[in-house]
């Protein structure tokens, strides 16, 4: 059985799917619109429907080449190379193969006088094609080409191929230069210039009356292409085709500058965000590691404070029973310093109470109690530090049960300097073994 994931991926893959088809078809019906406009001479229009096409999805990337080629080809119309084959040269990268895009490319490049783009785009066409041979004399006329653009020419006119009157100027202009007079005449017999309506084939013609010399028609050449270009130009503006175009390039411009300044804000908040989050973050770990801190301090007052109270507890526990042999004992040293009567009289006194602090069953009956009243504290120092000696087992018990230094040294006939200095080798072995931090102070607090 298959996994919900699956049948949520298969819902969603066909949801995207019906979504996709019906803006394929707006794509192919938005070309047909503005194929038609086109035709029509709506240049601004088509361009508008053609650009705001260009808005959907991709999903045939004929389709979009066939777009981006009205817009050069509206450009065209409006007199804009430049944009005209910027155009038609995105529209080859949408359709390298297609046979229509690439002539209009080719086009564009000769308006725009890229004729060597327009050469690279020739030489990739078939030598027999009728397209190139029709195109590829001015190109290959504009690169030196001299020889290519004749033949191309004489093919065309040798076998009585149509053929512009720019092309058949110019097939005339090559016979004047190479001296065949004859032929350049018979190539423009009968050519009217006044009954000429293309600016290119005007343009041709007075370039080859130039040539000639022949300046009362080149004058008459002239008049009539400033006629013809008057009256492209008010046709043009009759359509209000620039300010069409020109509120078309502006609106596409307008909508680029509020993407990238919606772009612009959206980043900035990106940015906000994750400095936000990043300050977030920072304050979290600050405050985990002062709460930390606050935590480590309160443990060890509390630590402190439960070794306060096991010292008293400890003293209270010992005070009856060791304050006869602790006041004898601090008697009896005192005396030793003034008065040695005094101190034998004491010492008779205090030898049974010594006798009986320095027996083993008054120092396990210590031990015992401890145990029982600190969780066993004794038996767990002896097996968390093996290395205590008996001496110094017995005089952390007497420390523990609250004797002074003073009467510590009395039972164990030390001075008080080896009595320190014992201590500090226990807290040394205390220290070094592998009990918990805990268990540790609690076998220091009893020292």
């Amino acid at each position: 059985m298959k996994k919900p994931s699956t049948y949520i991926i298969i819902i969603l893959t066909a949801l995207m799917a019906a979504c996709s088809y019906p803006r394929s078809e707006s794509a192919s019906a938005e070309l047909t619109r503005a194929e038609e406009a086109f035709y029509e001479s709506d240049y601004a229009s088509a361009m508008n429907i053609a650009a705001s096409a260009l808005d959907l999805p991709q999903t045939d990337s004929i389709v979009f080449a066939r777009l981006y080629d009205i817009i050069a080809r509206c450009h065209r119309s409006a007199g804009n190379p430049q944009a005209e084959l910027s155009y038609a040269q995105q529209a080859a990268e949408w359709a390298p193969n297609d046979s229509l895009v690439r002539q209009e490319f080719v086009i564009s490049a000769i308006n725009a006088g890229q004729h060597e783009l327009a050469m690279k785009q020739l030489e990739l066409m078939d030598s027999t094609d009728e397209f190139r041979l029709h195109m590829l004399p001015l190109p290959a006329m504009k690169t030196g080409q001299t020889d290519l653009a004749r033949d191309a020419l004489v093919h065309l006119y040798s076998n009585d191929l149509w053929m512009p009157v720019s092309q058949m100027a110019m097939l005339a202009e090559i016979y004047y230069s190479d001296g065949m007079h004859d032929r350049a005449s018979a190539v423009i017999d009968g050519i009217d210039p006044t009954q000429l309506s293309d600016p290119d084939d005007l343009k041709s013609m007075v370039k080859y009356y130039d040539l000639t010399g022949n300046t009362q028609m080149a004058m008459v050449t002239v008049r009539k292409l400033a006629s013809v270009l008057e009256s492209l130009l008010a046709e043009a503006s009759s359509q209000e085709v620039y300010s069409r175009l020109y509120e078309i390039e502006h609106s596409a411009r307008t909508e680029r500058q509020t993407l990238d300044r919606n772009r612009i804000v959206v980043l900035s908040l990106c940015v906000a965000l994750l400095l936000l989050a990043a300050g977030m973050v920072t304050w979290g770990l600050l405050y985990r590691h002062a709460s930390e801190r606050r935590r480590l301090l309160q443990k060890q007052n509390d630590l402190l404070m439960l070794s306060i109270e096991r010292r008293r507890a400890m003293s209270d526990l010992f005070s009856e029973r060791n304050r006869s042999i602790e006041l004898m004992g601090n008697l009896m040293i005192d005396a030793s310093i003034s008065d040695k009567g005094a101190t034998k009289r004491i010492s008779a006194t205090l030898a049974d109470e010594i006798e009986r602090f320095r027996s083993a069953e008054v120092i396990e009956e210590i031990a015992h109690t401890l145990n029982e009243c600190f969780d066993n504290i004794i038996t767990r120092l002896e097996k968390d530090v093996p290395t205590l000696s008996h001496a110094e087992r017995v005089l952390m018990l007497y420390s523990a049960a609250g004797l002074s230094a003073r009467v510590i040294c009395l039972l164990t006939s030390q001075t008080p300097g080896a009595v320190y200095a014992q201590k500090h080798r226990i807290r040394k072995k205390i220290q070094a073994s592998e009990a918990t931090a805990s268990d540790q102070q609690q076998y220091l607090d009893l020292l």
